[in-house]
């Protein structure tokens, strides 16, 4: 059983944008005067503007660090995931670190398979299908004699912005039209161009793995949605047939994640 969430929604988006603060200009005071003299003109010296610290723009060479930097620097957020296409998914999770530890939470709903929710909490996977029940099953992740276990492994890697690994493989990051609004935040919209080919094996499996593809198409086209503080506000894509869009929101006030209570979970796999 694959997870069905794509590498992009499980490694999801601190090297901050630095704010540019404007130059406060010196006030120049004056001399006294007495009531029958004129003012005498005191010489000022023109103030000089301080320069305005700039930004080095996303490039391929740096866009894998900053957006990665940007995302970890974080302590949660929420998403949504909707796929379109051959196939449908919709999604929404909320993405927590406590103690070092990443938890995440998501629900979702597939095709022929209804609602869905999973939590990672504590290490521990909980998997709900609602047509199975309102019972979480307990999965542990190092467990060999689970059959699920190996489909959860991954969520024990810390999450990322879906671009680590392809620093090599990144041929052009480009802006895409005007900055937009989402959410309340100014982004720019960058086409980020990756070159397949130049992918390492493991993560050029890794990717056609998660895509669910036997083999990926030469160059792969995503457009990244970023705010002036490095943080991804959304990404676009498209692959065999399907469109892949996820949004961002909430970042350091994310929905709390917490583990199921424990009469709602069972170790019984009803498969």
């Amino acid at each position: 059983m694959s997870s069905g969430v794509p590498v992009q929604s499980r490694s999801i988006l601190a090297l901050p944008v630095s704010v540019v603060l404007a130059a406060t200009l010196a006030a120049c005071g004056g001399g006294s005067a007495t009531a029958d003299e004129s003012p005498a003109p005191v010489p000022t010296k023109a103030a000089s503007a301080t320069p305005t610290p700039t930004v080095e723009v996303l490039s391929a060479t740096n866009l894998v660090a900053r957006l990665d930097g940007a995302l970890k620097a974080q302590t949660s957020y929420d998403m949504t995931l909707d796929m379109t296409g051959a196939a449908t998914f919709q999604g929404t999770a909320s993405m927590q670190v406590v103690d070092g530890a990443q938890n995440m939470a998501m629900r979702m709903t597939m095709p022929e398979v209804g609602d869905m929710e999973i939590r990672f909490v504590g290490g521990m996977a909980y998997l709900k299908i609602a047509m199975l029940g309102e019972q979480f099953f307990q999965i542990d992740p190092n467990d060999a004699s689970n059959p699920l276990a190996a489909d959860f492994g991954g969520m024990t890697e810390q999450f990322d912005t879906g671009l680590s690994g392809m620093e090599t493989a990144i041929t052009s990051v480009e802006p895409a039209g005007p900055e937009e609004t989402i959410d309340g935040v100014t982004v720019q919209p960058y086409t980020v161009v990756v070159d397949t080919t130049k992918l390492t094996g493991e993560a050029a499996a890794k990717l056609a793995e998660a895509e669910s593809v036997a083999a990926l198409p030469a160059t792969l086209t995503y457009t990244y949605w970023v705010g002036e503080d490095d943080l991804v506000r959304k990404v676009s894509y498209e692959l065999i047939g399907m469109t892949t869009t996820m949004t961002f929101t909430n970042f350091g006030a994310g929905t709390p994640v917490t583990a199921p209570a424990p009469e709602q979970i069972t170790t019984e796999m009803p498969f």
